[in-house]
């Protein structure tokens, strides 16, 4: 079977999205502002390169921190930031332990249901990555018989899941909590491929040139936003501004050509094409 793509502009979806939901007495209305105690709480994801990861000093870097602090500039705000592992990162969202999500976060009807989300500051796909020291995997049929690496739970898991079953391809899908793990197997010959986003492959292919390569084509069109709960409608409509105002002044340029010496943060590619 084809894949099955979800084609939508980020605005037909958002007008799908309610601006209001019901919610129990003491939570947050879409008037309130997460920011107003001047501090925006921020969880991630630190074992994420090049998005959001640990030094060798144990000092919390990467692209989407650098993001986090200039927009909590533009906010006039202070950033405090929660790591957080990816697979509970959305429930400690919903129960309002942090007041928005930037760590890689793809921007998918899905979430776009069940949060509220900004426009994209930063491009994004999900390719597959090989060893150089084997055949390069093109497609997804290309990884018939071999063992694929994901980080669970991302859209990279979910669409390898959903492909296999698509297209019938015998893979064997295997989860890692960290795409270092996945990496780390990839380099050790445990596993023949992985997939993920294409600002990471691209990191690690940079790092290891002699090691990696990206072998396919981005297989979908997800960029990457702000994630807040549905009903923190005002916090949205100002990150989206301090987004705006980052673009404009060349910050998010100056981010981007830091960790992947290009510009992903221009011209981004609103319609999404995602497999979930």
């Amino acid at each position: 079977m084809n894949k099955k793509f979800l084609g939508l502009t980020l605005a037909a979806v958002l007008l799908l999205v309610p601006a209001f939901t019901g919610c129990s007495s003491g939570s947050k209305t879409a008037s309130e502002d997460s920011l107003a105690d001047g501090v925006l709480s921020v969880a991630v994801d630190d074992t994420y390169l090049p998005m959001e990861f640990r030094d060798d000093q144990n000092e919390l870097v990467g692209f989407d921190i650098d993001f986090a602090n200039a927009l909590a500039d533009q906010l006039g705000v202070k950033v405090e930031f929660k790591t957080v592992s990816w697979d509970g990162i959305f429930n400690g969202l919903t129960a309002k332990q942090y007041d928005a999500v930037i760590s890689s976060t793809s921007i998918t009807p899905e979430r776009l249901a069940s949060f509220s989300m900004t426009d994209p500051y930063i491009s994004n796909g999900i390719v597959i990555v090989s060893r150089k020291d084997a055949a390069p995997v093109t497609t997804f049929k290309g990884l018939e018989g071999k063992t694929l690496g994901a980080q669970i739970q991302t859209t990279a898991d979910i669409a390898a899941g959903k492909l296999k079953e698509q297209e019938g391809v015998n893979v064997e899908i295997k989860e890692y909590d960290g795409m270092l793990d996945a990496f780390a197997a990839l380099q050790g010959k445990q596993i023949d491929n992985v997939i993920t986003d294409v600002g990471v492959a691209k990191y690690y292919v940079a790092q290891n040139p002699d090691l990696f390569v990206v072998s396919s084509d981005v297989l979908t069109n997800e960029p990457i936003g702000i994630t807040s709960r549905l009903d923190d409608t005002a916090t949205t409509k100002k990150f989206n501004e301090a987004i705006k105002a980052l673009q404009k002044n060349g910050k998010l340029t100056e981010i981007s050509m830091k960790w992947f010496n290009e510009d992903m943060t221009k011209d981004i590619n609103t319609k999404l094409s995602v497999i979930e």
